[in-house]
């Protein structure tokens, strides 16, 4: 009986061998799999996940955005509207006929009369920056550990307005009784659609005088007024240049003819 439990135990031992062999080898190909294949089909649909998810954000960002477009759409004509009355108060042209028609509707009324009206040459507009403050350390004596800090303001350079947007200066000469230069100082400012900022005026005392070279008569207690300020004007960023018709454009003069004086006179026939 000896024999028999020796090979009974060379066949467990060897039956022990296989299955750890199986094992290990079992535990290879899932490691081989993890890293070859699962593994990265795993992390390309986690990137396809993530894509997914932003492509989602955005269009759910998109359909706001729709949205919202939709509503400005509908509200189009008050927009119009809107941008039309701006216009009126800072038009695209400096169009300083039409503005010098309306002073003049405004001192008719008031029973004034301008001698003088004087644009000078469009400057560009510099938007205002609120100014900063600064720490600035005080003076101190000697053996002072620390001194005190005082905030100085700081005016930054100013930011340029949008572009194409003028200011264009204006003087403009009133003449009339006090009240009555008062009274178009005031509808300059205040009755034109058109904004027109002052930025000084210089009230001069008038005697008795007759008028003369273009100036009305003057009695004692009357004012010359000069007022200084700034129109506006802004073109349209978004209007279609007009095309120009070649028929309109005229057709160039003929040149001189050789050997012929221009000064001299054509003969009549």
């Amino acid at each position: 009986m000896p024999v028999l439990k020796g090979r009974a135990d060379m066949g467990g031992a060897k039956k022990s061998t296989w299955i750890g062999g199986t094992v290990f080898i079992g535990l290879v190909i899932a490691a081989a799999a993890w890293f070859f294949a699962i593994s990265p089909t795993m992390a390309a649909a986690s990137e396809i996940r993530a894509e997914a998810e932003n492509t989602r954000q955005q269009n759910e960002l998109l359909e706001l955005r729709v949205t919202q477009l939709k509503a400005d759409f509908e509200r189009l004509p008050e927009f119009k509207a809107e941008l039309a009355s701006i216009q009126q108060q800072i038009p695209t042209d400096a169009m300083l006929s039409e503005y010098l028609r309306q002073l003049d509707a405004i001192a008719v009324a008031h029973s004034v009369t301008l001698t003088a009206v004087t644009p000078s040459i469009p400057q560009s507009v510099v938007l205002a920056v609120p100014a900063v403050t600064a720490p600035v350390a005080e003076p101190t004596e000697p053996g002072e550990e620390s001194a005190e800090v005082a905030a100085e303001p700081v005016a930054p350079a100013g930011a340029n307005g949008p572009t194409g947007f003028t200011a264009i200066p204006l003087s403009v000469t009133a003449l009339g009784t006090y009240d009555n230069t008062i009274a178009f100082l005031h509808d300059l400012q205040n009755s034109t659609q058109r904004l027109f900022l002052v930025t000084g005026f210089v009230g001069t005392a008038q005697s008795q005088q007759d008028a003369s070279s273009g100036r009305p008569a003057t009695a004692v207690g009357d004012q010359e007024l000069v007022i200084t300020g700034y129109t506006y004007a802004l073109p349209d960023a978004l209007a279609v240049p007009a095309v120009a018709d070649p028929a309109a454009v005229p057709p160039a003069l003929p040149g001189a003819v050789p050997g012929k004086n221009p000064l001299v006179p054509v003969a009549r026939s």
